[in-house]
């Protein structure tokens, strides 16, 4: 390995927020008009026409696509103006394809709440990781404009994970508002990066978690 490729998984690991409980992991990048984007994949979700084949998209009245702000959901910060996908109090969006399976699946989560949540599923339903808003955002305040809290969240299985077929949007009160999902196959020297990124953040997180607490009088 190259010094500037260690370099670079030095700088992934150091922007990796990882979710103890769960076996995937996730890392975030400040919101911006380039991180709203939707990054290359092989599956991309933009709300503004039909779903891709073999995507559905499920959750009932609370979920909805809506422009532009209403009484319950604000647009994301650093918006096209395009459409988005809104879930309501007490709602859940599940977009899902049930025949194919990727590592990593990236979103653009605007206004992030603490009562947020995004849960990873597997081909048959089955939860591969689960967070709530306060893991993508410090303070989780649902602020409308300003980067921290609208943010690009791209989240990656490990290798011993099923793969990702689908991802689900939770809100217990208004709203969730996201929009360009991304499901990607990175190629395999991305992936092993991305793979290297995660451990590098892991052993981090373990070397702070066992260096001595020290008082002073």
């Amino acid at each position: 390995m190259t010094m500037k490729t260690l370099f670079a998984a030095a700088a992934l690991a150091a922007s990796l927020v990882a979710g103890s409980a769960n076996a995937a992991s996730f890392f975030t990048t400040p919101g911006s008009a380039a991180s709203f984007a939707a990054p290359a994949g092989n599956a991309t979700i933009n709300f503004n026409g039909a779903l891709p084949a073999g995507f559905t998209l499920s959750g009932g009245p609370l979920v909805q696509l809506i422009t532009g702000d209403t009484a319950t959901s604000a647009e994301p910060a650093f918006s096209d103006g395009s459409r988005y996908l809104s879930v309501a109090g007490g709602g859940a969006a599940t977009l899902a394809n049930a025949t194919v399976g990727y590592n990593t699946v990236s979103i653009f989560l605007g206004s992030i709440d603490a009562f947020n949540g995004v849960d990873l599923l597997d081909a048959v339903g089955n939860v591969i990781g689960s967070w709530e808003g306060w893991a993508f955002s410090t303070p989780a305040n649902g602020n409308q404009e300003i980067p921290n809290t609208n943010r690009r969240i791209t989240f990656a299985r490990s290798e011993g994970d099923a793969l990702i077929s689908g991802i689900r949007i939770r809100s217990a009160f208004n709203s969730a508002e996201v929009d360009n999902v991304v499901f990607a196959v990175p190629e395999a020297s991305t992936w092993a990066m991305m793979l290297l990124g995660f451990g590098l953040a892991g052993m981090a997180i373990r070397s702070r978690r066992r260096q001595p607490k020290v008082v002073f009088a």
